[in-house]
Formats: C-alpha cells, structure tokens, sequence
C-alpha cells in the first residue's frame, strides 16, 4: 500500500536504555534529530535504476533529518508510477544517520497483445500505442492508449467503437504481466443525411460539393461512402465558413452541429445551422504608411504601384478571404525579396455597410541578414554537396526568391524525397537562422535481368550505379549487354560524372565502352573514351565541351554485302575523332524524375581530319533537342519531346552509315520496325547484272522527332509507369527538305500512336 509511513529503527547507544524502555525511544529520538545523513540507500530495485529514485528526492548526505521533507520525498518517490509500495527506515550508526528506502517495484510488461480488430490492422495500432514490452506497468498510460486506439477507430469511420484493456498475470513469472486490449469495432456510422439550415444565398450542391463528409446509400459498406469521421466533419464546419467568406459574406456564423444516431446504431444524421449574414463587396483599397523602397543607387525597387499590379482583388469586387491572404503574401513577397524578411502585412477591413474597405497596412521591419545556415537529415550526402546548390550563403541580404530557388536547386539533385527550408529568428532581431531539412532517397541501385523484345530476340543486362558515389553528389556506372538477333547488342561501359570538378563551378564527365552494334544493313564495332567539360553561364544554362576518341569499324551485313553499295562505303575503318560543343538549358524540377519544367540542348559535333579523324570516319552534326514537362492533373505529366538533326561531310562518299538518320523503334518513333523511317535504296544481292534486288534504309542526313507522352505512375515507390503516346517524324535524304513526305508512305507524316509500360528514366 502507498507510504507505511517511518519506521525509526535506531540503534541503542547507551547499554543502560535497555533496562529503562521510555529513556531508550527518548534518546533514539534525541539522536535521530541531531544526526546528519550519511547515508541513502534504495533497497528492492530489480529493473528500475537507482538514480530514478534518489533523483526526485530532497533528502541530502550531510543535511539534518527533516519529517516534513521525508514525507515530501516519499510521495515523490510514489509519484514516479513505479512502485507498487514503499517504505522508508532510518538507522543511527557510527558516522551518522542512514536512510534506507526499501521499494517494491511494480511487475513490467512481458507482452501487448490486441484482440477485436479485424478493420483496423495491428501494425496501425501500434503505431499509435506506446506501452511497449519490458516496460513498468502504468494504469494511467494504459488509460491514455484507450484513447489513442479509440481515436484512431473514429478516424477510420468507426464512430462507435469500445476499446478496453485488461491486465493478466504471467503463468512463468510473478514479476511480469500481459497488456491486453480488447477492441470492439462496431459498424461504421454512415451518414445518412446532412441537412444545412439558413443557407439562402448558397445551395445545398454548392456547399457539399467542398465538404469532405458524404452522404451514403445502401451500398456505402461496399464503396465506403458515406462513413462518417469526426476529424473530417470537423474541417467541413472550417470549410463552410471559408466558402461563406470568398463569397463576401465577412459575418457568417456556422453554427455547433447537431448529430443523432440511429436506432439501429448503423446511421447518423447531422443538421449544421448557418447565419450567412450580409454580402460585402470591395470599395477600395488603401496603403498605410511609407511604402516605397530604393536601392543604393537611389532606384525606386517598391512603391504603390507595384504593389497594386501583384494584386489579384480589385475595387467593386465580392470580398473574397482566399484571394486577400493570396494579395498579402504577394505584397509581402515585394519586401522579402528586398532583404525585408519579417515584412507584416496585415489587412484592416471595416464591417461597415456604408464604406466596405479594405486597409493593407504595411510594417516592413529592418532589413534582415542569413546569421546561419544548418544543414540535417542528410546521413550519406555531405554538407557541400547540398551548400553548393544553394543560392544563399551565410551573410547575405534575405530574399525570399533566393530561399525558395535554393529548395528548387536541392531537390533537382534528385537525392532525396523531400526538402524543406525552415527559417528562424537569429540571435539579433535582423537575423534570421535556415535549416535545410531533408530525407534522403536510395540511389544506387544493382540490376540484371534477362528478357526477350520484338527487337533484340534475348537481352541480358546487368548494371551497377551510384547517382551519390559517396555522398559526393557524384554519378558512377557499370553497365554490360548482351543481345542476340538482326539487332543484337553487345556493350560495356564505364560512366563517371562530377558535377563540380576539384570543387570549382567545371564539371567533369567521363565515358569508356566498347560496343558491338548489329542492324540489318551494317555492323558497327566500336571501343572509345569521351571526356567531357561543362561551366554554367547562368543558373539555368550550362556550356559543354565533350572530346570522342573511337576506332571504328563498319561491316556490311545481308542484303548490302552483294556489293550493289560501293558508292557509300559501308566497309570502313578508322579513327573518329570529334569535338562536341553544346548549350543545355535545364530548368526540371528533378534531374531524375521530372514533372515540370524544360530541358532543351542545342549541339554541333565536329569529326575532322584536323582534329585526327580518318577521312572516312569525318562528318559533321548539329543537333537540336526539346524536352518539355507539365503535370497536368494529380500525378499526371505531360511531356513533350522534339528533336531535330543534320548530318554532312565525309568527303565524297558522305558521312558513315552509322552516323545518318533512320528511325523508327522504342528509342525515337513507337510503332514502326526499327530502323524503318528514313531513305531506302535498291541494291543487288550479287555484282551479277541479273541479280535479284532488294531495298535496304541508308538513312538521310536530317531527322525530326516528335514525342507527345502523357506519364502515370502506377508504382511509384518502384519507378512504374504507364506511358500512353503519339509519334511522329522521319528521316530524309540530302535532296529532300525538312518535314518533306516520307517517300514509302502517302501521308505526310506517319504516326504511331500506342501505350506502354516502362521504368522512369
């Protein structure tokens, strides 16, 4: 039982009390209360720490014995939830007063389990339960877990659910015992009928059509709806009173719900009062105080002016909250992006039927600076790696532009799932303290597969690669093929990337491979190395610099090893040796899985004899390429891809086969056999000039590429994705223009149109 109370047990210290009991109590006493303490001790602990108990006590070594404090301390002792009984005893030795505390520790929990729940699974449950194993047992937190598990019931539709706990004790130990709760569902309340009253100048459909809350059939226990959830019925009440106040109604009054359950315990019907109140419309609005600002050169950056064009809400128009908060952050913006980052904007609008004004007053504060930036959640990325993407650095003026760019820039890396900037006061009232706060994703990935395509017959693949090699923002990658078929490949490459190389604003990329290229017409055998160098001229567009070192060699295969082909040459070896010169305009939210934003890239590649190409390795490309993304509803994305190409020199004999235009496949146009768009010629399967002959695509020297994709993700969490798309484009011979009509068809353009599945890429 709680506090026995003190049990004075003191040692006799005259030999002539033991004759004389009264004289003996009396000097104990006179002892007790003149001895210091010399000693504490806590007696009967098994699980529990020792400082737990000693360190909610009062009672020092070295101070007198205090009744009143010793009573303190046991009801403190008591009020840590842990024992079950407790005593303490006092002792009176040589060196002084010893008190001794003897506890008798409650028994601890040896399991929870959960019985009843068939709706709701365990794992959410417990979720939200905190009585966990090998704990000391606590009625009260027990207490509040009945809670917590009700309330999740409520939040899942089970209005009426009972929950309850029992406590068993353990056959195999005295010590332990069993946490059980025991969970009645009930059926979930399904709101039969939501009835609005006072509602004149909304309708019914307008005012449900924003709630959450639905009324439900017969069918409600199939479909789900119709169950009612508290917490959401809560948010409609927030909803209605919002949707009164974009309608101008500044005074509306939404009033205490009333809801009644059916007999059956199946239904509830609610009824919510509404007083509307008047309508207001805006008659002006006005700007208190000094509202321009100027730069050190004396330039006008804010004034009245400027502040009304960010305006959406206008003179005569319905008072509208939404569109007010949207104007106030719009003119606070004015003055953050200025450095004045606690601008306070704050609206004063006058409930009067005779003026209906709204008054921005504007408090821009001081000028404030970044005091520190903080860096967390990031356990493989480093520091730098997230500091360098950022447009803001410790001293700089604030800008909530800046901020919200440095965000954009962060998770553009395509490291992590979320990023968050948090801001704080600093340590003087012009500062201002960032957090970047961010979880990272997994980005490395290991596969190998093997499959079979309409276009190579067998695939194997396997690929190692690291978009964070080390946390260094660096992107390595191994990757090997092996194909059989008419357009079989074999490959191996080595992929490395440093996006700011020796930590400057160059970046450095590095390709090595060898290939083995089949198509129906040639073989294409190559080994190579392609360093590239990128600077960025602007936040958005970077200059790239890439060098190609390949040996080639070109085999006839098939049809055009009849020799009916000489004037191109298929048979050529040599060295190609090219300089590329691009300018990449990126603005994608994400490197890796965009959903909005443009990637355009605008490139000329050189193969000359002057830079050591074989005369009949060189050629000459430029190249244009549009990448385009916009979701377009939920996840749903829009993407638009152009590209548009043209290829010359190599002498008199033209440009390698291997480096002209011919399309068709799932690489550029869906629908059409591969290699099947672009010029065709006739040749003969032998020198013989009765040979049968047969045509064979040469490819044309230019290209266009039209890709309209709308992108859904169907397992987002494994990169899945249905892709459905229309295609369009060819390829065309020297003599003929761009967007000419493709020789083998009478349409002007052929079109693919289909839909697929495949990976994000």
């Amino acid at each position: 039982m709680i506090m026995r109370g003190i049990a004075m047990g003191l040692a006799l210290v005259a030999t002539t009390a033991l004759s004389h009991p009264d004289v003996a109590r009396a000097q104990e006493a006179s002892v007790a209360a003149t001895a210091k303490v010399a000693v504490v001790d806590v007696v009967g602990l098994r699980r529990v720490d020792r400082d737990a108990v000693v360190g909610v006590m009062q009672l020092r070594v070295g101070a007198a014995l205090d009744p009143e404090q010793v009573t303190r301390d046991l009801r403190a002792v008591w009020g840590t939830g842990l024992f079950r009984d407790i005593r303490m005893l006092t002792q009176v030795q040589d060196d002084g007063l010893h008190v001794i505390v003897e506890v008798v520790e409650k028994p601890s929990v040896k399991e929870v389990r959960y019985s009843g729940n068939d709706d709701v699974s365990e794992e959410d449950i417990k979720g939200v339960v905190d009585v966990k194993p090998f704990t000391v047992l606590n009625h009260e937190l027990l207490k509040r877990n009945v809670d917590k598990i009700r309330d999740l019931y409520v939040e899942k539709g089970h209005y009426l659910a009972e929950v309850s706990y029992r406590v068993e004790a353990d056959a195999d130990a005295t010590d332990q015992v069993i946490i059980a709760f025991d969970i009645v569902e009930n059926a979930k309340v399904i709101v039969k009928q939501l009835t609005l009253i006072g509602n004149k100048h909304l309708s019914d459909e307008e005012i449900k059509a924003v709630l959450q809350t639905r009324e439900g059939g017969e069918l409600s226990w199939l479909t789900q709806t119709g169950t009612y959830k508290e917490e959401f019925f809560q948010t409609d009440l927030m909803r209605i009173q919002a949707l009164y106040l974009d309608h101008g109604f500044v005074s509306v009054k939404v009033g205490d719900p009333v809801a009644t359950i059916s007999q059956d315990r199946r239904y509830i019907y609610l009824s919510v009062a509404i007083d509307e109140g008047e309508q207001y419309r805006i008659r002006h609005i006005t700007f208190g105080g000094n509202v321009e600002l100027r730069d050190a050169a004396g330039k006008v950056t804010v004034n009245e002016a400027s502040l009304r064009r960010r305006l959406r809400i206008g003179k005569g128009e319905l008072f509208n909250r939404t569109k007010l908060f949207e104007d106030i952050q719009a003119v606070g913006d004015a003055y953050r992006d200025e450095g004045y980052a606690y601008a306070n904007i704050t609206p004063n609008h006058e409930i009067d039927p005779a003026t209906r004004e709204v008054d921005l007053e504007v408090d821009r504060g001081e000028v404030v600076y970044f005091e520190r930036i903080e860096v967390v959640g990031n356990t493989r990325t480093r520091d730098k790696v997230i500091r360098r993407e950022m447009s803001i650095i410790e001293g700089d003026r604030y800008s909530a532009a800046e901020l919200n760019s440095s965000r954009a820039r962060i998770y553009q890396l395509g490291f992590f799932e979320n990023v968050n900037l948090a801001t704080s006061r600093g340590s003087r009232p012009n500062l201002m303290n960032v957090t970047v706060e961010m979880k990272e994703r997994p980005t490395g990935t290991f596969q190998i597969g093997a499959g079979f395509s309409s276009v190579e017959s067998f695939i194997m693949t396997a690929q190692v690669s690291q978009n964070n090699f080390l946390g260094n923002g660096q992107s390595l990658s191994v990757s090997a093929q092996l194909s059989l078929g008419n357009y079989a490949r074999q490959l191996a490459t080595l992929q490395f990337w440093e996006p700011y190389f020796l930590d400057s604003d160059w970046s450095l990329g590095l390709d090595a491979y060898i290939t083995q290229r089949y198509y129906l017409e040639f073989q294409r055998n190559a080994i190579g190395l392609s360093p590239t160098l990128g600077y960025p001229i602007t936040r958005d567009l970077r200059f790239n610099v890439k060098y190609t070192l390949e040996q080639v060699e070109i085999v006839s295969r098939g049809a055009a090893a009849g020799g009916g082909l000489q004037d191109i040459s298929l048979n050529r070896d040599g060295l190609s040796s090219a300089l590329t010169f691009s300018l990449q305009y990126d603005t994608r939210d994400n490197r890796l899985f965009p959903t909005r934003g443009q990637f355009h890239v605008a490139s000329i590649e050189l193969s000359e004899p002057t830079f050591g190409s074989d005369t009949d390795m060189a050629y000459r490309r430029a190249q244009l390429f549009f990448r385009y993304y916009k979701p377009v509803v939920g996840s749903l994305v829009f993407r638009l891809n152009a590209t548009f190409g043209y290829v010359t020199g190599g002498g008199s004999l033209g440009p390698p086969i291997s480096e002209m235009y011919a399309l068709g496949g799932i690489y550029d146009i869906r629908g059409f056999e591969l290699r099947a768009l672009g010029p065709t010629r006739g040749v003969a399967s032998s020198a013989d000039p009765l040979a049968s002959t047969s045509r064979i695509t040469i490819g044309g020297n230019k290209e266009v590429i039209f890709n309209f994709e709308l992108e859904l993700p169907l397992l987002a969490e494994m990169g899945i994705k249905a892709v459905a798309f229309v295609d369009a484009g060819n390829a065309f011979s020297a003599d003929e223009p761009f967007f000419s009509p493709i020789k083998s068809s009478d349409a002007a353009v052929d079109r693919a149109t289909g839909y697929i599945m495949r990976s994000g890429r």
